[in-house]
């Protein structure tokens, strides 16, 4: 009994500790292709953000905002900090530099 005591406060402590470290993020720029193809990121000062997995899809050239959770899955991208789940918003009165 009380080793069952201790896998389950252990198993909480997990739980909660995992569920602290899912960090949200919001950051604005030109959506870019990845080194991957079907990759697309995001550079925000210095970090580079993996939105691929963003909802609607990013078009690469477009200007937008990403809001989403850092995930520590694999993914084929190997490039930049995963944002999944996402979500885009592009925004048509901002231009990319590389799109005037």
């Amino acid at each position: 009994m009380k080793n069952a005591v201790v896998v389950i406060s252990v198993a909480m402590l997990l739980g909660f500790a995992s569920g602290a470290q899912a960090k949200k993020v919001t950051v604005s720029g030109c959506a870019e292709a990845g080194v991957e193809k079907s990759c697309v990121v995001l550079k925000s000062g210095k970090k580079l953000y993996n939105i691929t997995h963003a909802t609607p899809a990013p078009t690469v050239g477009t200007y937008g905002t990403v809001t989403g959770t850092v995930s520590r899955d694999v993914d084929p991208c190997q490039q930049g900090t995963i944002l999944k789940p996402a979500k885009w918003k592009p925004d048509p009165k901002k231009v990319c530099a590389n799109n005037k």
